[in-house]
């Protein structure tokens, strides 16, 4: 049997963080006591918290295993190192991978590595339509059988809003959930989409995608919905960018439609401004846009509106990044610092910061379908320690993996993580 015990630890609740100091118990899989040693217990690993925070591990909802670029080779053990020395233990994968995730035994395999890689859960997002070209379905039951906990996109729009009602309903005869980004397509651009239209980027001469590519795709899809009444599927909008959209989010919420929805956590730190002369790090999928539409995202993490909060980590080659702004393809790294940009909008909106890493445990749990965390005899222990008070500095070493396009390298981020465990098992412990 395995007995882990970690001490000296403030637990982090999905409302609060507690001031007093616990112990953690954990034998095998299972928490086994919180501030009680369990009877017989002889601890075989003991990490001292020395003070710090425990939490239950976040859950990323938008990672990619395919870098992007000219190579777009497989980069799963990258992400999934990066995880866990950022406390994420369950990571979903989106379809838009090479190749693409439409079929039965293309899951298999991706999840036969990752159980043999023995870091974070994985969750494969299976592919709504064939090949992601929004024309014919892809085998939804099928691929849910091997393991597709849902089915998306990712960043590819359905044009056909026939063979968008057809896949939703498909869906919903199942009882699966359906991911999707709110993009029209012919206004957003496709993978074009670099820049939020307004005044800067006219002053720089780029290409912009007007809010409008959002709120269209949202009356579109809501009123799908709307027309399936009690027979929808569940929805979950990925990635919003506008404070318009987080109006409708709202305005659907309350009138009962089975809908949840993310946020790229870029988009709660940069605005189209932080772009500067045409730094192609700043290119994301959707844009950056104002400081307003930044501070009604924050408001709506921190009231619920917005579920969750996401990574969208995507390893892009750098022959494809390093390319003029209307060129380079869009995407960042995030997922092992999640947790740490998670905690500088605590600090910086001055909340407790269980408030934001709930969008990333227990509300990302629950769009999972997995039960919400609690501190109890038999949780499951998937769980992370970190040092809220410990800053570092982002530099290219720090980073797991062949790829350095983040927009943060230099700066210096808050909540240092010590120690991640995935099923109880120590996966990552900084000595």
């Amino acid at each position: 049997m395995n007995h882990v015990l970690i001490k000296n630890v403030r637990l982090v609740h999905a409302s609060h963080t507690d001031k007093k100091f616990s112990d953690v118990y954990v034998i095998d899989e299972k928490i086994a006591g919180v501030g009680q040693q369990p009877e017989g217990f002889v601890a075989q690993t003991v990490i001292d918290g020395a003070g710090a925070c425990i939490s239950f591990g976040l859950a990323d909802l938008a990672t990619r295993f395919s870098a992007k670029g000219g190579h777009r080779y497989n980069v799963m053990a990258d992400v999934l190192n990066g995880a866990v020395a950022g406390g994420v233990t369950h990571v979903a994968v989106l379809p838009d991978a090479s190749p693409i995730l439409d079929e039965s035994s293309l899951v298999t395999l991706l999840t036969s590595r990752s159980d043999a890689l023995g870091l974070s859960h994985v969750y494969p997002i299976g592919a709504l339509t064939q090949g992601l070209q929004g024309e014919l379905l892809a085998p939804m039951a099928s691929l849910a059988q091997h393991g597709c906990v849902a089915f998306s996109q990712a960043d590819v729009t359905i044009q056909n809003t026939k063979v968008l009602q057809r896949a939703l309903q498909y869906a919903a005869s199942f009882n699966l959930p359906v991911w999707l980004r709110a993009q029209d397509y012919y206004l957003g651009q496709g993978e074009d989409a670099y820049a939020a239209s307004g005044a800067y980027a006219s002053r720089l001469g780029l290409s912009g995608v007007a809010v409008a590519a959002e709120t269209v795709a949202l009356y579109t899809l809501f009123e799908l919905l709307r027309g399936m009444g009690n027979a929808a599927p569940r929805v979950h909008v990925c990635r919003i960018s506008s404070a318009r959209a987080v109006d409708l989010i709202r305005t659907a919420k309350a009138e009962g439609l089975n809908v949840s929805c993310d946020v790229n956590v870029h988009h709660l730190h940069l605005v189209d401004t932080d772009m500067g002369y045409f730094d192609s790090q700043f290119v994301f999928n959707p844009p950056l846009r104002t400081s307003s539409d930044r501070a009604a995202l924050r408001a709506a993490v921190l009231d619920g509106t917005i579920d969750v909060v996401v990574s969208d980590h995507t390893a892009v080659d750098a022959d494809a990044k390093d390319l003029p702004v209307g060129l380079a393809q869009a995407g960042a790294l995030g997922v092992q610092w999640l947790i740490s940009l998670l905690v500088k909008v605590a600090r910086e909106e001055r909340v407790d910061l269980a408030v934001t890493l709930s969008s990333a445990v227990s509300r990302a749990y629950r769009v999972l379908g997995l039960p919400e965390p609690l501190w109890q005899v038999g949780a499951h222990a998937d769980l992370v320690v970190f040092d809220e008070a410990a800053d570092w500095t982002l530099t290219s070493d720090v980073i797991r993996g062949g790829h350095s396009n983040t927009p943060f390298l230099a700066y210096e981020l808050p909540a240092s993580v010590t120690a991640t465990l995935v099923s109880g098992r120590v996966v990552y412990a900084v000595v």
